[in-house]
């Protein structure tokens, strides 16, 4: 990563998952939707406040990503941008879906349950998704730029013959 024209894409993402990890456990998103409920009046997708902007803000940010997602090997591009749709269609898309059948049902219902649980299981499969597509950069990078131990030793020993 060092010198890398994508160093700051990055930065951003490594700080991006922080914050989401904090989220998860602080419910901060809750607490927006809670301020923006007080100040509008939400009904049906919109029923939690925080999805519609947050939805806005993550695919411009995404597009601010596609020269690193190009970087990618043709694969891992299309695996990486799966990852993103998984998160977000389960963060986003079935939050506010499910804010539709809250609104109607409550939070206590069947169907409203069984939402959140695929909601958390696509965001799961959009990370696991995105750790698969790091983790498989990394084995290349490090495959490509790994020093050849082999040839060092046998440029080594010619040196040291030419004495």
């Amino acid at each position: 990563m060092r010198g890398s024209r994508f160093k700051w894409h990055w930065y951003f993402l490594a700080a991006l998952f922080l914050l989401l990890s904090f989220d998860e456990f602080a419910t901060v998103h809750e607490k927006i939707s809670a301020v923006l409920t007080s100040k509008f009046h939400n009904t049906g997708l919109l029923y939690f406040a925080w999805a519609a902007p947050a939805g806005v803000i993550s695919l411009l940010g995404l597009t601010a990503f596609i020269p690193l997602i190009r970087s990618f090997a043709p694969r891992l591009a299309i695996l990486m941008v799966l990852s993103a749709v998984l998160f977000l269609g389960g963060a986003v898309g079935f939050e506010m879906v499910g804010g539709s059948i809250a609104e109607a049902e409550g939070t206590e219902s069947f169907r409203y349950r069984m939402l959140t649980n695929i909601e958390e299981g696509l965001e799961m499969a959009g990370v696991l998704t995105f750790a698969y597509v790091l983790l498989s950069y990394m084995e290349g990078v490090a495959a490509t730029s790994a020093p050849d131990y082999a040839s060092m030793r046998r440029e080594s020993s010619l040196l040291t013959r030419g004495r």
